[in-house]
C-alpha cells in the first residue's frame, strides 16, 4: 500500500484498503481517551463546519499551565449539538497508531503526525479546506462522504479554508478499512450521513525547500538531473 501511495505521490489521490485494521482503534476507544491521564486541551479540540467553540466552553484551567482539562459534561453537550471531536498526536496515546506513524515516517522520510476525528451523524467537522501536508486517512467506523478537488493552475501549498475551490469535485464514500491518500494543497471536505464516523488522519509534512538543497548535496554527485527530478517529486516542491 505504501508503495502504491509512493507511485501517486503529489500527483493524484489514491483510495485502497489496508493500513490499520478497523478493530485496532474505534470511536469507543477514542471516547475513553477523553478521561485518559494526560489528555487535555490542546490535544483534544472541537470543530463544526470549521468553526470552533471557545476553549472555556468545554475545558477548565489548570493553574500555572497553558493546558486545560476537559470538562466531559460540557464536551458531551457540544458533541450532541453536532461538533466533531478532533484529537491530535494520537501516537502519544495508542501503541498501534504510534507504530503506524513511525512506519509512514520511515517509508517517506518525512515527519508524520496522527489525528483522529469522531464526527456525529449528519455532521461536518471541516468545510472545504486544504492542508499543507500530504494526508493519509484511514476510516475506522461508520462512513464518511468525501469531496476532493484537484487544484487548477497549481497547488497552494499553505493550509487554509477554500470556500469556493476551482474545479469539479470528485465524490466518494469511505467505509471501515478504506484508506485515502491526498496530496498536499488539495481542497477537500467530508460529511457523515445517518451514523457516527471515526477516522484517523496521518499528516506527512511537506518539507521546506532547503530539504531540496540537502538532497542534492547528498545524492547529486552522480546523475544530478535525475536526482533533481526525483527530489522535487518526492518532497512535493
Amino acid at each position: 500500500m505504501l508503495h502504491r501511495i509512493s507511485d501517486d505521490w503529489n500527483e493524484r489521490h489514491w483510495i485502497g484498503r489496508g493500513c490499520l485494521p478497523a478493530e485496532c482503534l474505534g470511536a469507543e476507544s477514542l471516547l475513553r481517551l477523553v478521561t485518559a491521564p494526560g489528555m487535555h486541551w490542546p490535544y483534544l479540540t472541537l470543530v463544526k463546519s470549521s468553526a470552533q467553540p471557545a476553549v472555556r466552553d468545554f475545558t477548565t484551567d489548570i493553574p500555572g499551565y497553558r493546558q486545560r482539562t476537559i470538562d466531559v459534561d460540557r464536551l458531551s453537550r457540544l458533541v450532541a449539538d453536532g461538533y466533531t471531536l478532533k484529537y491530535q498526536r494520537i501516537e502519544d496515546f495508542d501503541d498501534t497508531v504510534r507504530a503506524t506513524t513511525i512506519a509512514l515516517q520511515d517509508h517517506f522520510g518525512l515527519a508524520t503526525t496522527s489525528y483522529a476525528f469522531v464526527t456525529p451523524a449528519e455532521s461536518r467537522g471541516l468545510s472545504f479546506h486544504r492542508d499543507a501536508s500530504h494526508v493519509v486517512a484511514v476510516q475506522l467506523e461508520g462512513q464518511k462522504h468525501w469531496e476532493i478537488v484537484r487544484p487548477v493552475g497549481g497547488t497552494n501549498p499553505n493550509a487554509g479554508l477554500e470556500p469556493a475551490p476551482q474545479g469539479e469535485p470528485a465524490s466518494f464514500v469511505l467505509s471501515p478499512g478504506d484508506v485515502l491518500y491526498l496530496p498536499h494543497g488539495w481542497p477537500h471536505r467530508a460529511r457523515t450521513s445517518s451514523n457516527r464516523s471515526t477516522h484517523l488522519t496521518f499528516t506527512i509534512t511537506r518539507p521546506h525547500p532547503s530539504a531540496l538543497a540537502t538532497e542534492l548535496l547528498v545524492n547529486g554527485q552522480t546523475h544530478p538531473d535525475t536526482v533533481l527530478l526525483n527530489a522535487v517529486r518526492r518532497l512535493g516542491l
